[in-house]
């Protein structure tokens, strides 16, 4: 079977370390790091309520609005634990 790049070129080991290359630089783009952060790109200047997080491109940042504005839902715990009851005295 004849192929068009040489037998050398094209090993097995090459082509995989060649696609996962490709795959991790596209996974590490910074528009993709920016979303990972939970941000937005915005051109030039962020919300009041936003922080610069990362930058997209050139001109774009990553913005990302203060963590203290999210409403952070604290959990219920369920436990056994009964509070003693109050002795009555005589």
């Amino acid at each position: 079977m004849r192929t068009l790049l040489p037998s050398s070129c094209c090993s097995p080991a090459r082509l995989h370390l060649l696609l996962s290359a490709l795959f991790f630089l596209t996974l590490l783009s910074p528009v993709n790091h920016c979303l990972n952060l939970n941000g937005i790109c915005r051109r030039d200047t962020c919300k009041l309520t936003e922080g610069t997080v990362a930058t997209c491109r050139r001109k774009w940042k990553c913005c990302c609005t203060w963590w203290i504005l999210f409403l952070v839902p604290t959990p219920v715990i369920y436990s056994d634990y009964q509070a003693p009851h109050k002795k009555i005295g005589k």
